[in-house]
């Protein structure tokens, strides 16, 4: 075990330095483990701290200090080969950084101040979706949100534009038109238009208000349809009779006949001849066809040398299905004569996840005039409500909120829509809502049991679905690209099944209050029977997932999914490099820094491949100085899993080389295979560490600082156990002074 770690918690508790200390604590320590590298012109990549003689000099540079004492508390620095800092050296230094960065003027811990953060893609679906009751597609509407520390829930970087805004505005009229349908199913929608108003193709012309077909040619109607439905349309038409048979007309929808009709009457004798379809939502044109042209300009009678159809008018009517009604219009809008306010401020409630104001229900219900029906009423104030920025932002206002020492605690409103967000990755239900209004929801026991209430509903698969798809970077599977002719068997469907296992396995091991440890460990998986197949895993057949247990073996756990070892793989080879630093961020939240400029490449010639397996040419690459420290961390961890070939297949051999995927931690520590590396791995007292880290950066939407360290370590030491759930690290989140309070600038 590293020999920090043995110090780290004890660190990160410690009492804070007393004021005005660097001299006297900080520089010190700095001359006895760090100065020697990091000193003058020639300092160690250029990282100077013979720089700063006193507090201010050094406080004023807190990037400098925030990057020692992560290099420190992860076990990065000194190197290996230099003596380690004793704790009281450690908790000196520690000590000072926290106390000058890290804490509030009063000496209090800093909650942090998210960014004021827009609803993101997932969360703006799911949202309609659960309060709407609206089926809508934000990821084909909007544009990517962008990632920071790993997610795309971050308030820095989920920035606003005006095309953003447009479509804003376009979806928010689209939603409403499905959540409230207006329709009167005892009077259809009619409309009526003269056959002269009709486009026109060549072949006829107008006569008065009527249209004269003397060719075969067509009439159109063009209409956009917004809702599936059987419609009617009729046609007032005669005929000029000629040869042996009646005029015949046909009625197109889009290009094709729905119905034809034999006109026999002469322009005296009108009919009204009616043809039935069904439209789906979109554009459609729909025709009016003469399809029998006849003409003979030698017939002895005038009266019988040329056939035409006329038609006076057309009229289209429908929708005419009975409105199928949203579970928003049933459960709002039952009562036409309930109070418009009364409506509108409950569903504001839910929409901008608190009360509206009286001044602002007083705007909403003036959007319609006062003798508006309640539904277009509602349908109007919806469209401002889902632009406002109190839906599209989670709001956290400090107006006029008490604060002391620069910190409030978050009211229920805001507590709630926190909490939802993070477990559902959607809004507060009408459970939690009611619980605020009663200003109950804070009560510890009650947060508590919201949390188990939460965490047992379906929506909690979202913690799987969004979180951890994030967390193990295995979105990236969808843009992955192996080499078909190395690996044949990766498809779309396979693909399909890896991402899926991994989310089904994640929401297995919260859903079950297994031990964090289980996601390494674990004795099952979900396959279908490609994905089996692919991993030599008999037994499993047809295309569903399902549950299936695994021997014990390489296979157990996250390090044995198909999902990560492809997204951490090459098109055409395995990468250790990039497998040590996916288990180096992901699951020990110790992301290496990048790779200095100009460090070169793996050979990767035929020569040098066929000559040296790249266990060896990796270990060549490391030579370089520069390359060295960095792969000395990154590389034994990627070596573990090369069993594995870069689609997750099990291999003894890579070509003509044996695997050897055995490793040596810089800590001394060794194993061979995957077995071993995750056992290893599960050990390590920085796992579960990492795991909060990771969950209390999703939960707040803002990346972590040292200033948060305490509050991890308090949920890690809120557990009964060293190896506690899932939901036992949430509540702990919940519960945390970051996520229940928020830092108050003037």
């Amino acid at each position: 075990m590293l020999p920090s770690l043995l110090l780290f918690a004890p660190t990160l508790l410690a009492p804070p330095a007393p004021t005005d200390d660097f001299t006297t604590h900080a520089k010190p320590v700095l001359e006895k483990h760090c100065l020697s590298c990091h000193s003058g012109d020639d300092a160690e990549h250029a990282f100077r701290l013979d720089l700063f003689d006193d507090t201010p000099s050094a406080a004023s540079h807190p990037d400098v200090w925030a990057k020692v004492r992560s290099r420190l508390l992860s076990g990065d620095m000194p190197p290996a080969k230099k003596p380690r800092p004793s704790k009281p050296d450690l908790d000196a230094l520690v000590g000072w950084i926290d106390t000058h960065l890290y804490r509030l003027p009063d000496g209090n811990l800093d909650p942090g101040r998210p960014t004021l953060r827009r609803l993101n893609r997932a969360q703006y679906e799911n949202t309609i979706r659960d309060l709407l009751g609206i089926d809508f597609r934000a990821d084909l509407e909007f544009p990517n949100d962008d990632v920071g520390y790993g997610f795309d829930a971050i308030g820095d970087v989920l920035s606003t534009s005006d095309v953003l805004l447009e479509k804003y505005l376009k979806a928010a009229e689209s939603i409403a038109t499905d959540a409230i349908v207006l329709d009167d199913p005892a009077h259809p929608p009619l409309e009526r238009l003269d056959g002269a108003a009709l486009e026109r193709s060549e072949g006829n012309t107008p006569a008065g208000k009527a249209s004269v077909l003397f060719s075969n040619s067509e009439i159109r109607l063009r209409r956009t349809i917004s809702r599936a439905s059987e419609y009617a349309l009729r046609v007032h038409a005669a005929g000029d009779q000629a040869g042996p048979d009646k005029v015949r007309m046909a009625v197109r929808v889009d290009g094709k006949d729905v119905e034809r009709f034999e006109v026999p009457g002469e322009r005296t004798d009108r009919a009204t001849y009616t043809a039935r379809f069904r439209l789906e939502p979109g554009k459609h044109a729909l025709g009016v066809a003469f399809v029998n042209d006849y003409y003979e300009k030698d017939a002895a009678d005038p009266g019988e040398r040329d056939r035409n159809l006329f038609v006076e008018w057309v009229e289209l009517e429908g929708p005419l299905d009975p409105p199928r009604l949203s579970s928003f219009q049933r459960r709002w809008l039952a009562d036409p004569k309930a109070d418009r306010k009364k409506v509108l401020g409950d569903i504001a409630l839910r929409l901008w996840r608190r009360p509206a104001r009286a001044d602002e229900l007083d705007r909403l219900a003036a959007l319609a005039p006062k003798d508006a029906p309640l539904a277009a009423a509602v349908k109007e104030a919806l469209v401002a409500l889902l632009v406002s920025p109190h839906f599209l932002f989670r709001v956290e206002d400090d107006t006029g909120r008490p604060a002391k020492g620069g910190v409030r605690a978050l009211d229920e409103w805001e507590l709630a829509t926190r909490l939802a967000y993070f477990l559902w990755n959607s809004a507060p239900d009408d459970e939690l809502l009611d619980l605020c209004a009663k200003k109950r929801l804070k009560d510890p026991a009650v947060l508590a049991a919201q949390v188990e209430r939460m965490l047992r509903d379906a929506r909690a698969t979202a913690l799987a679905r969004d979180f951890a798809v994030q967390w193990l970077q295995i979105r990236a599977l969808e843009r992955v690209a192996p080499d078909p002719a190395r690996f044949p068997r990766f498809d779309e469907r396979l693909r399909t099944a890896m991402r899926a296992e991994t989310e089904l396995f994640v929401d297995a091991i919260l859903r079950e209050r297994r031990p964090v440890s289980e996601l390494l460990l674990a004795d099952f998986t979900f396959l279908n029977e490609e994905l089996a197949a692919h991993y030599g895993v008999p037994g499993v057949h047809g295309a569903e997932m399902r549950r299936v247990r695994l021997a014990p073996g390489a296979r157990n756990g996250l390090l044995g999914q198909g999902s990560i070892l492809t997204v951490t793989s090459n098109p055409t080879r395995t990468s250790p490099v990039k497998r040590g630093k996916w288990v180096l961020d992901a699951l020990l939240a110790s992301p290496p820094p990048p790779p200095p400029p100009g460090v070169g490449d793996l050979a990767e010639s035929k020569q040098a491949v066929e000559s040296a397996s790249l266990r060896e040419r990796l270990l060549e690459h490391r030579k370089n100085p520069s390359c060295g420290a960095c792969h000395d961390r990154l590389d034994p961890l990627g070596f573990g899993l090369e069993n594995f070939d870069a689609t997750g297949a099990w291999r003894e051999r890579d070509g003509a080389f044996a695997v050897d995927a055995s490793g040596t931690l810089p800590d001394g520590r060794s194993f061979t295979g995957p077995a071993e590396l995750r056992t290893t791995l599960a050990r390590d007292p920085r796992f579960p560490r990492a795991i909060v880290t990771k969950l209390l950066t999703y939960a707040l939407g803002r990346g972590l600082t040292p200033a948060d360290d305490p509050a991890v370590e308090s949920v890690l030491a809120s557990c009964a156990t060293k190896d506690p759930s899932l939901a036992e690290l949430i509540q702990g989140i919940v519960r945390s002074k970051p996520f229940v309070e928020r830092r108050v600038t003037p």
